[in-house]
């Protein structure tokens, strides 16, 4: 009876935090202002800080803030009109629970976490990119674990996490119920940003996940965190030690931006044209509009068309569409939103990281966007 007090407890505590941070989320439309950079890890260890994974001749924390600079540098040149807002420019410890409040108190438009994966097989390489979500894969809850287990190392961590246990799968069942408005936008974004770095790296694509990060909880706004190869390979520790190689990172993930950046304007311009003429004009063109508005259920996600999609759920009907730089496969498929909601459970028996998408125009939408277009109905 304890524990079962103590998960509530935690659920309540959490689920009212993070409605009161969705509240003061930015604008789903819009032109990008303000884009917050995170270098995972950072301070000396014993003193507050972590160093993050170790690898044989460097730290994390040197190589995150190593491309976070650089990324930062290169957002700045080329857009000089976006503030840009770094939660740590030096070797110093920035707690998990502040990252993302750094990025609400500037009211930035993107928050980017950036991080070097580790395993204890040292012929895993490769890279991945993450959006806030349930851990109920193995491997990604493992992941999960390991970057939020430094927040061990913060002074009162029980307190200030109401009592979240960083290497307990149960307390990670509080991701499922965390739906983050901006889920649809993170994953928009974390496509653009998986895909560019593997064009520009070659290396292996691990591919879109979701994972319950703390450090991703509290963001206001599309938050990503990225995986940009492993310490643990020799191969890869040499390519990011190196700085043609955190170049490399930080250029794909700035294109990734640069891509996103242009579909969410351009969405919010058209938006925007489509308020102004509903003044003057029957609400016929709306109604035409909404039927083109499905909704359906992702499946996957990969850089390259797949062969056999059908194979990818036998006993559902799979279809493809290409967007955000990716080959996305959906099952599903259904102009009412609540009957597809039905269907999710069912689906995610088998498929445990799938989640619900909009589909308009042949391109993917958030949800939020899809209901505005219904009420436009």
């Amino acid at each position: 009876m304890r524990i079962r007090y103590g998960l509530t407890g935690l659920f309540f505590f959490w689920l009212i935090l993070f409605s009161v941070y969705q509240s003061d989320a930015q604008s789903e439309s819009g032109r990008i202002k303000c884009i917050c950079i995170d270098a995972g890890h950072g301070g000396v260890s014993g003193k507050g800080g972590d160093p993050g994974a170790i690898g044989t001749s460097v730290q994390e924390k040197q190589l995150t803030l190593g491309i976070a600079l650089k990324l930062g540098k290169m957002i700045s040149e080329r857009y000089p009109q976006i503030r840009v807002v770094y939660t740590r420019t030096k070797d110093v410890p920035v707690e998990l629970n502040k990252r993302g409040r750094i990025a609400n108190e500037c009211r930035a438009d993107i928050f980017i976490s950036i991080h070097i994966n580790s395993c204890g097989t040292p012929s895993v390489r490769g890279l991945e990119t993450y959006v806030l979500g349930s851990s109920r894969n193995k491997e990604n809850l493992e992941v999960a674990m390991k970057e939020n287990a430094v927040i061990k190392n913060e002074k009162d961590y029980e307190k200030n996490y109401a009592g979240f246990d960083p290497m307990s799968p149960e307390s990670y069942i509080i991701f499922g119920l965390m739906q983050n408005v901006h889920q649809e936008k993170s994953l928009l974004l974390a496509g653009a940003v998986q895909e560019e770095m593997v064009k520009s790296t070659r290396n292996h694509d691990r591919g879109v996940r979701q994972a319950g990060y703390l450090v991703l909880k509290d963001a206001t706004m599309p938050a990503i965190l990225v995986e940009a190869g492993f310490i643990s390979n020799r191969e890869d520790e040499r390519f990011l030690i190196s700085q043609a190689g955190q170049n490399k990172i930080a250029g794909a993930i700035f294109k990734g931006i640069e891509r996103y950046k242009q579909q969410v304007e351009k969405n919010g311009s058209s938006e925007s044209s489509v308020e102004k003429t509903e003044v003057v004009e029957e609400t016929s063109e709306a109604e035409e509009a909404v039927k083109d508005l499905t909704y359906a259920i992702q499946i996957a996600s990969v850089p390259d068309k797949a062969k056999h999609p059908a194979r990818l759920f036998p006993g559902e009907s799979v279809e493809e569409l290409y967007s955000g730089g990716r080959y996305r496969y959906y099952v599903a498929r259904n102009q009412d939103l609540d009957a597809v909601r039905k269907k999710l459970p069912q689906i995610k028996q088998k498929i445990k990281d799938c989640f619900i998408i909009a589909i308009y125009n042949h391109q993917i939408i958030s949800v939020t966007e899809a209901k505005k277009l219904e009420l436009k109905k």
